[in-house]
């Protein structure tokens, strides 16, 4: 049972701002390792996380890290993979604090968090195939996922659009790809989970596809379910929602095969996707990540439940409501999962 999760918004080596069921002051966070080269020789549990720059990669960074302190568990070494020194510099503070050295900002150097920059994809080799050696765990988070932008005054009823990179999905997606070719050159990865999106099973061209910002939000986590199907690695897919940057702690739902939107677009005519914060996709990634002998090979679709909107967030009933679940069993009954 995960009874934390939080919202921040950030800048590189700026004021974070949170919103969460618990809140921690900044110290609490601990600080962050600038880490060029990857500490291979570590016997610590090491968790990769791709586009860890992103919103939701540095939410992952801190839940996973505060769901083995709360479990009691050893924390595991987190390494952040970026795409620039300056993604590196923004992980660093946001994620550890700063501090003042010699009238410059500078992170505070901890034991749990390596950044490693990979600026550029070489084939066949490179940075990036070195910084999934050793590791246990990876969660990849595609950059070009789709998000939910609102307009009007109103949180629940005012007008919406899905916004998409699209003139970056092109260079994530063979960045996603390259990324799964290197974690299967890991002969220590147990276990990848997928950030991918709702949309892919009812297709791209659909009402459903289109919905959930067609081609250009899709084409990529396409090719990458495909390719990682293809490899050799054990993996989870979890197939989200519309991404929002409201708090987490509200209830979801789970399902499989665009079951949610389909069902979403037919019981209501505002045509509005599913939809689910970061903070709850990195909580519920979080639990894959420390439940992955229980959903190998499985497709997950997940979103807040349709109960619980945006006027929700910080709700009493939503809390106590996202913290009774049982995500597991819900899984378990919603994707219809038996196990030997």
């Amino acid at each position: 049972m995960t009874r934390y999760a939080r919202s921040l918004r950030f800048g590189c080596c700026g004021t974070i701002t949170i919103s969460s069921y618990i809140l921690f002051s900044v110290a609490s966070f601990g600080s962050a390792l600038i880490a060029n080269n990857v500490g291979l020789s570590s016997k610590k549990e090491i968790i990769v996380i791709t586009h860890a720059a992103g919103r939701m990669g540095k939410l992952l960074a801190l839940q996973i890290k505060e769901d083995a302190e709360i479990a009691g568990r050893e924390v595991p070494m987190i390494r952040a993979i970026v795409r620039s020194e300056a993604e590196a510099s923004s992980v660093q503070c946001d994620l550890g604090g700063m501090t003042m050295v010699g009238g410059k900002v500078a992170p505070i150097p901890v034991s749990w968090l390596e950044t490693v920059v990979v600026d550029d994809i070489e084939p066949g080799g490179g940075k990036l195939y070195v910084a999934f050696q050793g590791a246990n765990t990876a969660i990849l988070c595609d950059a070009s996922h789709n998000e939910i932008v609102w307009g009007g005054n109103n949180p629940s009823g005012g007008f919406c659009s899905i916004s998409v990179p699209a003139a970056e999905s092109m260079d994530l997606s063979k960045r996603l790809l390259a990324e799964i070719d290197a974690a299967s050159s890991s002969p220590t990865l147990r276990h990848v989970v997928l950030r991918s999106s709702m949309g892919l099973a009812a297709g791209s061209d659909s009402d459903a596809g289109i919905t959930m910002g067609g081609g250009a939000a899709l084409n990529g986590p396409l090719k990458a379910e495909k390719a990682l199907r293809s490899s050799t690695l054990d993996f989870t897919i979890l197939r989200l929602g519309a991404l929002t940057d409201d708090a987490g702690m509200v209830p979801l739902i789970f399902g499989t095969d665009d079951s949610i939107l389909l069902k979403r677009l037919d019981s209501t005519t505002t045509r509005r996707p599913p939809i689910i914060s970061r903070a709850d996709a990195a909580r519920i990634s979080t639990f894959l990540v420390r439940e992955t002998k229980a959903f190998v090979g499985v497709t997950i679709d997940c979103s807040w439940h349709p109960k619980f909107g945006r006027s929700s967030v910080g709700t009493e009933e939503a809390t106590s409501a996202a913290a009774r679940q049982d995500l597991k069993k819900e899984i378990n009954r919603s994707c219809i999962i038996t196990h030997p």
